[in-house]
């Protein structure tokens, strides 16, 4: 498995293969300084120990600031001689030996967590080295006095290999307890680690010369307890003589004929965690120096060992695991996902996904803040993986959506009965920053025997039909689906290059007087003149639009278009306003104001002839920055409409609120004024309700004569609809205006001015 590393893991690798190589201290500091400053991009770099520099660049020769450098531990920005300021950053070597690695940048940049995370890495793996060196130095010095104390340099130069080339940990620690029983010749070897599960105890990890009902005995031991317990508690190396009488002793070994033992502490990253023991059963095989210089040299390569894999371990975790939520990532996800599907192919079973995204998910991060967002995905995490399966593994993919692997299903009806239980958890209020959040989610599911199939994107595929289809429900995946997305990104593709084309034409619908049939003016409604399509109605190209942001492009044209129109026909026909649509997209602009002023401008279209719509959804959302817009739009002196009005919340805050002229009431409630006595009574409290914010009403979609004369009878006066004509190019709508309007044209209804202290 390869896994693409990340900058900073790159860096410490790159820096550990340099200076690991070194053929003593003083050649691995003088490495260390210069990768340091490469990796980090730093103009200057140092290691600083008890007061002196033992190595430094950046400066020139015989020229080393030391003073400063050793200050720069407790003053992140110092001026240097002949550099100027400079800001520095500090890391330790380790918790006790009062060395540092010191890098400085020229200037007021400072330095990145992520930076500062690789220079505590740098600086650990240069004490460790420097650690190793010094052992394989004072061995070298050693080298005439012993053929034992030259089978550990080279024992010891084959541990550090083993370790360079990340060979298994455990074989690296076998290794090192086997040998120290070569060694030095004694009976028992062993390596004690802390327990992860419990710290008050130690486990035997690896042992040389132990009998198998004794090994059963000590094999777990408290902290404390023996010459290794005491070396972990004591953090020092700890020799016990006479063991029998020694209260430290484990009475196990006692009772077995332990004479004596020596340990030596084992540290991972700079902290305790284990001890090496030796121990003999012959009182008269005495444990000497050159015993324990073995057992310490031995020691620091298993500290060495044991920080090399957790470093490792930790940038696998971080390389495959989502910071956020701790769950596994995509890249994680892939891996096991394609593992899966090889066993599958082998066994004939079946994979599910479940491809998740939360519902609404941007209102909680717009309402609340990101911190809220981070807190309700942190628990999303952990509510999906405590409704799963034991072997189902739950991923995030990035911002609200997640995945869960399902291995050996048996179809796709064991699928859903798991994505209905993620649904139910989902379904439950989360507590976020003290208050009750309700999130529900849409669930996409698809199954595969194959790697040959795109599992992945036919759960993604699924999801995208459930959120379509209402949200809070799932979807299962069907080869249609494929073939609609195929058809949405070839419309997508035209869409895109239909605005370079110029395809697209505005028609209009008058809006006429219901007593008279006076058109008194015309809704701008936009069509696509599709090369082999044909003309396709909004209904076939918006919603896309509006997903793609392809509507703020759009609009504009129309704005401009209708603008140009309304100029055309005031002065062949007279008074009339001209009404044109805003998407939630388009208000959710910050030029919009700018593109209305402009389009007036140019155009040379009176404001006040211009009405804008905007759908009723919109203003429910209550953002501030739509509120201001409105606000703006209304200082230019145009007329704001509410489109639609009836299919949404229907809340008389924002009919008080915002500066609203003209109140469009929904086809849907038009019908039900020749169908049914409850329509006419839903229309005319619209109509009612209308008149009393004093806003002008329209009925839309009227295509019965007995629609219309019931919206006469209600008090409305305006409406639009296929009885009076049905949408039409420029050329057919002015030869009707032509006809219908009578000389002079009828009053235009002034804009409704904003009130003083509104809250828009």
């Amino acid at each position: 498995m390869t896994v693409p590393p990340t900058w900073s893991t790159q860096q410490l690798a790159e820096f550990l293969a340099a200076v690991s190589v070194a053929p003593d201290y003083a050649c691995a500091a003088r490495l260390a300084v210069e990768r340091a400053a490469e990796a980090l991009e730093v103009e200057i770099a140092a290691i600083v120990r008890d007061g002196a520099v033992e190595a430094a660049i950046g400066f020139p020769e015989g020229s080393v600031p030391e003073a400063e450098l050793v200050a720069a531990v407790d003053h992140p920005v110092l001026a240097l001689p002949g550099v100027g300021a400079c800001r520095t950053a500090t890391a330790p070597f380790d918790d006790r030996r009062g060395a540092w690695l010191v890098v400085g940048r020229i200037g007021q940049e400072g330095f990145t967590a992520e930076e500062l995370v690789l220079a505590r890495s740098m600086a650990r793996v240069i004490g460790l080295t420097e650690r190793g060196l010094r052992v394989l130095e004072n061995e070298r010095a050693l080298r005439e006095a012993s053929e034992r104390q030259t089978a550990l340099l080279g024992r010891l130069g084959e541990i550090q290999r083993a370790i360079v080339r990340r060979n298994d940990r455990e074989q690296v620690l076998d290794s090192i307890v086997q040998a120290l029983s070569e060694l030095t010749g004694h009976d028992t070897a062993f390596l004690r680690l802390v327990d992860p599960a419990d710290e008050s105890s130690t486990v035997m990890i690896a042992s040389r010369g132990i009998a198998p009902e004794l090994l059963e005995d000590i094999r777990h031991a408290p902290v404390g307890m023996g010459a290794s317990g005491t070396a972990i508690a004591e953090d020092r190396t700890v020799l016990v003589e006479d063991y029998g009488a020694d209260s430290r002793s484990n009475p196990a070994s006692a009772r077995h004929g332990v004479k004596t033992a020596l340990a030596a502490p084992v540290r991972r990253q700079g902290a305790v965690v284990g001890a090496l023991v030796i121990g003999t059963y012959d009182a008269a095989n005495a444990l000497t120096d050159e015993h324990r210089e073995v057992l310490e040299a031995l020691a620091e390569n298993a500290s060495i060992a044991l920080t090399d894999a957790a470093m490792v371990d930790a940038a696998f975790h971080q390389a495959f695991h989502d910071s956020l939520t701790g769950l596994p990532n995509r890249a994680a996800f892939l891996d096991r996902l394609d593992h899966a599907l090889a066993i599958a192919e082998r066994s004939d079973a079946e994979v599910g996904v479940l491809f998740l995204d939360l519902d609404r998910f941007k209102t909680v991060n717009d309402s609340l803040g990101h911190a809220a967002g981070d807190e309700l995905l942190v628990a999303v995490g952990e509510r999906l993986s405590s409704c799963l399966r034991d072997g189902d593994t739950p991923a995030r993919f990035g911002g609200d959506e997640f995945a869960v692997l399902l291995e050996g299903v048996s179809g796709s009806e064991e699928a859903e009965a798991v994505a209905a239980r993620v649904l139910d958890a989902m379904r439950r209020p989360f507590t976020v920053q003290g208050r009750d959040l309700i999130v529900s989610a849409s669930v996409g599911i698809s199954t595969a025997t194959t790697r040959s199939a795109d599992v992945l994107r036919d759960a993604d595929l699924a999801m995208y039909r459930a959120k379509t289809g209402g949200r809070d429900r799932l979807a299962v995946f069907e080869p249609e689906m494929h073939e609609a997305l195929v058809e949405r990104l070839e419309l997508e593709s035209d869409l895109r290059a239909a605005l370079d084309r110029d395809e697209f034409v505005v028609h209009y619908q008058p809006i006429v007087h219901l007593a008279t049939g006076e058109i008194l003016g015309a809704e701008a409604l936009v069509r696509w003149d599709h090369p082999t399509r044909g003309m396709v109605q909004p209904g076939g190209f918006i919603p896309l639009a509006e997903e793609t942001l392809l509507i703020v492009p759009i609009g504009r044209r129309v704005l401009r278009a209708a603008c140009e129109q309304a100029v055309h026909w005031l002065k062949r026909h007279g008074e009339l306003t001209m009404s044109v649509n805003l998407s939630a997209a388009q208000l959710s602009q910050p030029d919009l104001v700018q593109d209305v002023r402009d389009a007036l401008r140019d155009s040379g279209l009176p404001a006040r002839h211009l009405t804008l719509e905007i759908t009723e959804t919109v203003l429910m959302g209550d953002d501030e920055a739509t509120m201001q817009r409105l606000r703006e739009l209304k200082e230019l002196g145009v007329r704001l409409a509410v489109d639609d009005f009836g299919t949404g919340y229907s809340s008389l805050q924002y009919l008080r609120d915002f500066p609203l002229d003209v109140l469009k009431v929904a086809k849907s409630f038009v019908d039900g004024i020749a169908d049914e006595a409850q329509g006419v009574a839903l229309a005319r409290a619209i109509v009612e309700l209308g008149e009393s914010c004093q806003l002008d009403v329209v009925g839309e979609g009227i295509e019965l004569t007995e629609q219309r004369e019931g919206l006469l009878e209600l008090g409305c006066r305006l409406g639009q609809g296929f009885l009076f004509a049905r949408p039409a190019d420029p050329k057919t709508i002015d030869a009707l205006l032509a006809e219908r309007r009578a000389s002079g044209g009828a009053e235009l209804p002034e804009p409704r001015p904003t009130r003083h202290g509104d809250p828009v």
